[in-house]
């Protein structure tokens, strides 16, 4: 958090004609970062074996953000409920296999939750969520910038991956039907998403509506989009499993996930100029637009 604050710097004038030398108070201005008393985060990832860790893990790096005006709390808070939905589905007896689902859940949830640990403590990340993690510093971003770049790193990489290692080999296949169901649970969520962006730009509602294409907006068509490609590099990776071929693989994947997130960042000229215009009509802080997209409207 920055602030201001002003102190009085003394100056001494030499006098003329061998008079007494004059002192004078000059007021001198400093700019300064509020340092956040909020307690680092540290996470054992070797305990986190449910959903429910998963969101308590979440609910922290959400709060954090909150402390510290982070824009990361954007997409954390997206992830938040889209990982709350996957577990009412779950107890709701909606996928084949539940317990198949909360274990790729889990390792899925591990890999932003290690990354943002990472990112938080100076340590290297993958490329992608450097790019999102990195992006948090430019103020000219916009939330739903911010929620795409998270979009991008966590299902364009994680998800592939994640999913291999829960069924590697032709176990992969089997996969599929409950893969697919998460679609249809993160489009019911799509609208309440986006219903929670418009309390943070009022006419974000109707600007999706004129962009979007048949019954797909901007979120729901990028995370579409992105389970696909994922769906791809799991059939890849399935078979590649903890070899130099899948290490060549990811790496090769994280290059495509980096580029396409600074084609979130700098998007075309009309659209950058669309998105220029939604940041300049963004309502509140940063604090304030984190809490819009966690809390349910009232």
């Amino acid at each position: 958090m920055t602030g201001y604050f002003v102190f009085a710097v003394p100056k001494i004038y030499p006098s003329k004609a061998g008079g007494a030398k004059k002192v004078i108070l000059q007021p001198f201005f400093c700019v300064y970062r509020k340092m956040v008393t909020f307690a680092r985060l540290t996470y054992p990832s070797s305990l986190m074996t449910s959903i429910n860790d998963v969101l308590a893990e979440l609910e922290k790096i959400i709060e954090w953000s909150r402390q510290n005006e982070s824009p990361a709390g954007y997409f954390a808070s997206v992830y938040f409920l889209m990982t709350d939905a996957v577990k009412k589905a779950i107890l709701e007896g909606a996928f084949e296999n539940g317990s198949r689902m909360e274990q790729l859940d889990v390792r899925f949830a591990k890999r932003y939750i290690e990354a943002f640990y990472d990112w938080q403590q100076g340590r290297p990340v993958s490329r992608s969520w450097a790019a999102a993690f990195d992006a948090v510093s430019d103020t000219n971003l916009t939330a739903l910038q911010h929620i795409l770049l998270g979009i991008n790193a966590h299902i364009n990489l994680d998800l592939g991956i994640a999913a291999a290692q829960t069924r590697p080999g032709d176990g992969i296949f089997g996969l599929r039907k409950d893969f697919n169901k998460i679609n249809d649970i993160i489009a019911a969520l799509t609208d309440e998403t986006q219903t929670r962006l418009a309390r943070i730009w009022l006419p974000f509602g109707w600007l999706d509506q004129w962009l979007k294409t048949e019954d797909e907006g901007w979120i729901n068509f990028s995370i579409g989009m992105a389970r696909n490609t994922a769906w791809k590099a799991a059939t890849v990776l399935a078979f590649t499993n903890e070899t130099t071929a899948e290490k060549q693989v990811i790496d090769e994947l994280d290059h495509i996930v980096e580029t396409v997130a600074s084609r979130i960042r700098r998007p075309g000229f009309w659209i950058q100029n669309v998105l220029y215009f939604l940041r300049r009509g963004e309502q509140g802080s940063v604090r304030e637009r984190i809490e819009l997209l966690r809390n349910r409207p009232e």
